[in-house]
């Protein structure tokens, strides 16, 4: 397993991971996480599907954020998708599918990459983390949560991992201590390059909520 380390200005981009040479591969993103039992927190992850031009990845579309915190479930108002029966949800596309909010101690949430169904016009997908206070074993029952509460420093381990569709783990990273302070995580990008899936780590620290670091994107 690698170390996922906090980016800093002027260093070297972390070596990217080949992940298939088939442009409809599927791949599934596990993140987990451990915090001490005495803390409330819970880690929940998300994805975009978006579009790099050369000057950063960018979202145009309110469905094309898979989020726990864009569900029809957790914000009746303003979410754009659907939750299935057991809990889990997808853009439109079905190009991205979240397993749904897990609260529970020591388990994990994914997101699956369909590439046969990912949008023409979609060359990135950024994965993010965030961390914020929560009732363990109970799910977003909606309304806004104060993800400024908590912090990674919070979280004694938390690791990402990237498996083919057969299981094969193809890349697996833990997050150091870099990034006690921040809220949000950009844990990397699965890139898509001349027909080949790549991972690109990255290790970008936030401070705010999910949705002010989506306005970077935007």
């Amino acid at each position: 397993m690698l170390t996922l380390t906090l980016e800093k200005p002027g260093a070297n981009p972390a070596k990217r991971l080949q992940l298939s040479l088939n442009k409809g591969a599927r791949f599934t993103v596990k993140v987990e996480w451990q915090c001490n039992a005495a803390h409330e927190d819970d880690v929940d992850i998300h994805a975009l599907e978006a579009r790099n031009s050369g000057n950063g990845a960018r979202v145009t579309a309110l469905e094309s954020i898979l989020s726990t915190y864009n569900t029809q479930k957790m914000n009746p108002k303003g979410g754009a998708l659907l939750n299935a029966p057991d809990g889990s949800f997808a853009t439109p596309s079905g190009g991205l599918r979240h397993s749904g909010d897990i609260r529970t101690q020591g388990n994990y949430e994914t997101i699956t990459i369909d590439g046969s169904k990912i949008p023409v016009d979609v060359n990135e997908i950024p994965l993010f983390a965030t961390v914020h206070k929560a009732d363990h074993n109970e799910e977003h029952e909606g309304g806004s949560e104060s993800e400024e509460e908590a912090a990674f420093a919070d979280i004694e381990t938390c690791t990402v991992t990237i498996a083919a569709e057969g299981g094969k783990v193809l890349g697996s990273y833990r997050l150091s201590s870099e990034f006690g302070e921040f809220n949000v995580v950009q844990l990397g990008s699965v890139m898509l390059n001349d027909g080949v899936w790549e991972y690109a780590p990255v290790g970008r620290g936030f401070t705010g909520t999910i949705n002010d670091v989506l306005a970077q994107f935007s």
